[in-house]
């Protein structure tokens, strides 16, 4: 298993009131593929599911183009039920996606391969979401086209 990294998330205690503390492990290897490590984006976007963590238990939620996955660990330790995706060209990201789930003890988080731009089996039998989580995705032009062609495919 790669090296992991610590997150910690935080909530100011209140009067006479410890605060709330999360805490996500992610593995980070240096690597040149962009799944293998945390972007900055996807730091913010976890942080913004911290502050909403409230009203992540029960919901369906899949982060594509997950990689290292810190949002979607996030909102699965919130209680939300989450899917993580990323491409199935390239199985190294979806084992980071995997190695995510075992150092946060998820077993109950699915992992899938989905190929913008490609309509497979694994993409139509997905079921609602009601969040789609994606941070630091839209870095080369031609990813957006295949994102928004799943997502019509798909009726999002």
């Amino acid at each position: 298993m790669a090296g992991a990294r610590r997150f910690r998330f935080r909530e100011e205690p209140g009067p006479g009131a410890e605060g709330a503390v999360l805490e996500v492990r992610v593995p980070q290897v240096l690597h040149a593929q962009y799944g293998m490590y945390v972007w900055p984006c996807a730091v913010v976007l976890a942080q913004y599911l911290w502050f909403h963590r409230r009203s992540l238990p029960g919901k369906a939620v899949i982060e594509i183009g997950a990689g290292v996955s810190l949002p979607g660990i996030l909102a699965a330790k919130c209680g939300a039920e989450v899917i993580l995706s990323d491409s199935s060209e390239l199985p190294h990201c979806l084992d980071i996606c995997w190695q995510s789930c075992q150092l946060n003890d998820l077993s109950q988080v699915q992992v899938i391969g989905l190929t913008w731009g490609h309509v497979t089996k694994d993409l139509l039998c997905l079921p609602p979401q009601d969040i789609i989580l994606a941070s630091d995705v839209f870095f080369e032009p031609e990813v957006l086209t295949g994102h928004l062609k799943a997502c019509s495919t798909n009726g999002i």
